[in-house]
Order: C-alpha cells, then structure tokens, then sequence
C-alpha cells in the first residue's frame, strides 16, 4: 500500500541508535485533514543503518506515561510526538516546506486509541519525495559522523 499527497512537509534529522550513532532522516507531514500523521524514512544511499519499521524504532525508545493503548499504538503515539515537536520546535536545519509532493512505499498504519497531537493515526514507512532537488536538500542533513558504508 502506498499514500501520496501534496502537504506541508518537514524533514529532519535523527538520531535513531545510540549505539551506532546512526541517523537517518525523517519526513512529517499529515492527510486527512491533519487526523493522519504520516512519516517516512528518507533513503540515502549507503545509509547500512537506515531504521527500516519506524513502529520498531518507537518501540526501542520507551513511552511516556499518558500514553494508553496496545504496544503498536503506543509506538504510534511515540512517531506522532516525534512529528509534531519536530514541527513545532525546530531543530537547526529543520527544512520545513509549505507544499511538497510526496510518496509513502511499505505503509503501516495504526489507529490511536485516542487523539494524540492531534491525530487519530499513524502512517509510517518509506518516502519518496517528487522534488529531486528537495530530496538533495534533505539529504544533505545527514549529520557527517553518521555510519554509512564505506
């Protein structure tokens, strides 16, 4: 399954393993009137860490209390606060774009057990954006001690 849009998207770098030191670069946007939050894992060639399922890397990084529900929602509500703080308090670099083209490949989708950000789910998986030298720009903020293939 695959979703697509024209939306106001922000892209920002992760850290997502401490370990590793390995980022990645995250895309935030919503549909549905904002009751979607959608994010999505920017490619980078030779990125040999790259999160892959980001309902995983929720997982990994702990919940807070206010959170309820199944583990899968709470790892929805963990990529949903991830989204909205990356939009509302902006890291250096941030890019925030009013308008961008965009695709989500290898979509999961969890319903929330109750708004959380103000969404009622989430969409998580891969994303392509339509504008190549948006992309470019992106990319360009993976930090450069970030592990990447030699």
């Amino acid at each position: 399954m695959a979703l697509s849009g024209h939306s106001r998207l922000t892209l920002f770098p992760v850290l997502h393993n401490w370990e590793t030191w390995s980022h990645c670069i995250l895309g935030y946007t919503t549909t549905d009137g904002g009751l979607t939050a959608v994010l999505g894992v920017l490619p980078i060639e030779g990125n040999v860490h790259e999160p892959g399922d980001l309902f995983a890397l929720g997982g990994r990084h702990g919940f807070i209390g206010e959170w309820k529900g199944t583990h899968e929602q709470r790892c929805g509500c963990w990529l949903a606060c991830l989204g909205s703080g990356s939009r509302n308090v902006k890291k250096p670099g941030t890019l925030d774009v009013a308008t961008a083209g965009w695709t989500l490949d290898m979509v999961r989708t969890v319903d929330l057990d109750s708004p959380y950000y103000g969404h009622a789910r989430v969409a998580a998986g891969r994303l392509t954006l339509e504008d190549a030298d948006l992309a470019e720009q992106a990319r360009a903020l993976m930090p450069s001690r970030s592990v990447l293939a030699a």
